[in-house]
This record gives C-alpha cells, structure tokens and sequence, in this order.
C-alpha cells in the first residue's frame, strides 16, 4: 500500500459510520424525491394534454392553439433570426397575446424543441400562478433595450415578461426542460403506433395501450 493510499484510508476511517449511514440515506431520498417528482409531472402532463385535447402525433402549432384558446389569448409563433450565441426560443408575455419567437436558422426538428419549451413556459407558469410568492421577474426594460430594433412589432411597454431559453440553474427552467423531454419522449413513442381504430371497441383497447405507453 502506498503512502497515499495509507493517508485516503485513514482519512475515511475517521468519518464516523453514523454519518456515513446518514449520508447514504440522504442519497437515496433524493432520490426516491425526484422520482416521485417526475411521476407527478408525467401525471399532470398526461392530464393536461388530455384536457386540451392533444392527440398525437404531436403537433406544437395544435398545442399552442389550444392553450391560447384556455387562456383567452392567442399563442403567436414567430420565427426570428436570434443572435448566436443567445437564446433559441423567447415567451414574451404581453396583456394580449403570448409571442412566441424561435431561431430561423436551425433544422426543423431543432424549432419544434423551442417552440414546446416556450409552451411548456406558459404552461409551467400557469401552474405556479397560486403559488404564495413568485420568483422576481427579469426587467423587460433590460432585456429590450438594443431589440428595440430587432423587433419592432413589439411596444417594449407591454412587454411584462421575458423567458429565455438559455438557461437550466433555476427551478422553472428545470421543470420546464423535464417536461419538454417526457412529451417528446411520449411523442417518440406514439408515432411507431398505428392510428387508433373507428370501431369504438378496438379504439378503446388501442386508447389503453396508448396511456401505457404516452398519454392517451
């Protein structure tokens, strides 16, 4: 044995086993806490679709229709050549209307990712509304000043609030990214499905199958 290797043993000779019991038990709650977060979000995921009445295939322009409509505001999309490196995708959040901006300059595929995240944004922060207090917001004034003339369309006074994609340290932007990856994995799934039947009863077998495996 080296004399490194006597140092590192003695070292951990010196922690005493309570706490290392203790710290093997903090792991695994938390464990066993994100998982049950993760459960209760694909609950209230599975719920939401259905209540908006999204099929799949997954369709992002549907879903934000949908919301728009529970909401009494219009969901606008709107693809916009954002700086690099920046955020791909901004919810603007004004007393008419949500816009919502995505970069021009990336795949398809790469668009239908920014546009679920900004939904799921609006969404997340619907859920959040009841919450005692709210997380400060970042200043629209700070964030428009030099967009002013990248986007014109917008009056930088009604702008009340900016999400950005750019960032995953604060708790929304984790349950939003959590989110927009169970619906996209669901949404991986439910496409390799055949289309659900037109006879009542075969359709109520292939709906059961569907919730195993999605959302439906």
């Amino acid at each position: 044995m080296s004399p490194g290797d006597s140092r590192r043993v003695a070292a951990e000779s010196t922690v005493p086993a309570r706490e290392k019991v203790s710290c093997r038990r903090l792991g695994r709650w938390r464990t066993a806490a994100r998982r049950t977060v993760e459960r209760d979000l694909h609950r209230r995921l599975r719920q939401e679709l259905r209540d908006l009445g999204i099929h799949p295939p997954l369709d992002v322009e549907e879903l934000a229709k949908a919301l728009g409509e529970r909401r009494g505001r219009p969901i606008v999309l709107r693809p916009f050549p954002l700086e690099k490196p920046g955020p791909s995708g901004l919810w603007i959040d004004t007393p008419q209307m949500d816009v919502i901006l995505y970069q021009q300059e990336t795949t398809r595929l790469h668009q239908r990712q920014i546009i679920l995240h900004e939904i799921l944004h609006i969404l997340v922060a619907e859920w959040e509304e009841d919450q005692a207090e709210e997380a400060p917001e970042e200043s629209p004034d700070d964030f428009v000043e030099g967009w002013a003339t990248l986007i014109p369309v917008l009056d930088p006074k009604l702008i009340r609030r900016v999400a950005r994609r750019c960032s995953y340290e604060d708790e929304e932007e984790c349950s939003v990214e959590l989110a927009a990856t169970i619906i996209l994995e669901w949404s991986s799934v439910l496409d390799e499905l055949p289309p659900l039947s037109e006879d009542p009863e075969v359709r109520r077998v292939q709906s059961a199958l569907g919730d195993r495996r999605g959302w439906l």
